[in-house]
């Protein structure tokens, strides 16, 4: 028997989540690819605990032996965990976002940001989970540092998210982003990574302005390989685009310092909750001049072991 199971679908995010939980946790384990029909348009209570909602010829499939543990995240997740339980009740249930229904879940960890939640089985962390850590950032850094040597330091990085369907960034905040980027590499270099969120006018104008400075600009679209990781890893500081909260939390993995960019019309009520939380634990700082490259996060960010200890202080029998 496997004893730890990871409930992951197409949604990326959702999937990182899990694994993140699941390389703390440090056990055998299987990730059980989810597919579904046309059922899982409708509300969960109407599949209940079941498989009604799962296309069983495109997913793993979901029978005995029933693991210790059950990790999942994301909406569609739910009947399938809940299906588990019901066949395997002394299976745990580990759920990684906010069910609505906290009901026959054993732990549900969520981020400080979504708001206060109170009960036995609920776990609060301060940010988003993911499954960047220490250890796939020193990975990375093996394969990145080679493509960086030749350019001079400090290397600041600049993850740049994008628009929302109701925050925008303005083409001043854009001129403002690189300019303080600038500011901060003084004869360093800007290593530059984009996101499909980023619009292409916005691009239009941060690429002139780097004209006569080292840099390295990666256009999500360009087809070639992404190095978010290479620059999470390699670069002395960065400054990340607010509208991400992900971006955000996976910067503070790094232990270096941390800037968030978050213009106030630009960012939702729920991020400047985040982005605060981040400040206040001395994990990041806000992109506001004056800033500097010679302070120290208190602790790089591990949200993921947080969780991945609760479950095994509180359940011991799944380290059995």
């Amino acid at each position: 028997m496997i004893p730890v199971w990871g409930l992951v679908d197409d949604r990326t995010g959702h999937t990182g989540q899990v694994l993140g939980v699941i390389g703390k946790l440090g056990m055998p384990y299987l990730l059980k690819r989810l597919d579904y029909n046309w059922k899982v348009h409708f509300p969960n209570q109407l599949a209940g605990a079941s498989l009604a909602t799962l296309d069983a010829s495109r997913s793993a499939p979901i029978a005995p032996p029933w693991p210790k543990i059950v990790i999942a995240a994301g909406r569609r997740t739910i009947p399938i965990a809940h299906y588990i339980k019901k066949k395997s009740p002394e299976t745990i249930l580990a759920y990684l976002m906010w069910p609505q229904d906290t009901k026959g879940f054993d732990l549900i960890a969520i981020p400080q940001h979504d708001g206060p939640r109170h009960g036995s089985n609920i776990l609060t962390t301060l940010a988003p989970l993911h499954a960047v850590t220490p250890e796939t950032l020193a990975a990375s850094r093996e394969i990145w540092l080679p493509y960086f040597h030749h350019l001079p330091k400090p290397w600041v990085a600049v993850m740049i998210g994008g628009n929302s369907k109701r925050h925008h960034y303005t083409m001043e905040d854009w001129v403002s982003l690189i300019t303080r980027a600038r500011d901060l590499a003084g004869a360093g270099t800007l290593l530059i990574t984009t996101s499909r969120r980023t619009p292409k006018n916005a691009l239009d104008l941060i690429e002139p302005m780097l004209s006569g400075i080292p840099h390295l600009l990666h256009r999500w679209d360009s087809g070639k390989d992404n190095p978010y990781l290479g620059l999470l890893s390699c670069a002395d500081a960065m400054i990340v685009t607010g509208d991400s909260l992900s971006m955000c939390a996976e910067a503070c993995v790094s232990g270096k310092p941390v800037y968030i960019f978050a213009p106030a019309h630009a960012a939702p009520d729920k991020h400047r909750r985040m982005h605060e939380a981040l400040v206040k634990a001395g994990l990041a700082r806000m992109a506001e001049p004056p800033m500097a490259l010679d302070w120290k996060p208190s602790a790089p960010l591990d949200d993921a072991g947080l969780v991945a200890a609760a479950l095994k202080t509180r359940f011991p029998q799944i380290t059995n």
